[in-house]
């Protein structure tokens, strides 16, 4: 984690712990019986892992591309599913962070950076098909 600052370190830590402890002995079971693990997202809420590519001044803490994709192979370590909820999320804040307009920004960010307002996004094909 050479390319990481301690700051960010600590939180990969913290997701590969959180992973280790709280994901991966309830990741098959979730799966198996195609439950939304909303223990699971309710805890990244709390731990800011929807808010990491949220800049100030309507997230707290915004980090690294190095980062970000450690967290997001940390979490898909534990369970994919939890890696995509946090990947289309965060796409879809980069994209109001960079294109959105000041009102959109001040709607949707603050309550996107503490995971009270989450995204994600939907890609398909005319004809039903999804191999973008």
């Amino acid at each position: 984690m050479k390319d990481l600052n301690a700051e960010e370190q600590a939180i990969v830590e913290l997701v590969a712990k959180f992973v280790d402890e709280q994901v991966r002995p309830v990741a098959p079971d979730l799966e198996h019986r195609n439950e939304y693990p909303e223990t699971l997202i309710e805890q990244m809420k709390q731990m800011g892992i929807f808010g990491l590519t949220i800049p100030d001044p309507y997230g707290d803490l915004s980090v690294s591309t190095a980062c970000y994709a450690r967290v997001t192979e940390e979490l898909a370590r534990g369970w994919m599913s939890l890696a995509g909820a946090f990947g289309g999320h965060s796409v879809v804040a980069k994209l109001i962070v960079e294109h959105g307009t000041d009102g959109q920004k001040d709607r949707y960010l603050p309550g996107m950076a503490t995971g009270e307002i989450r995204a994600t996004m939907a890609l398909t094909e005319p004809g039903g098909g999804s191999d973008l």
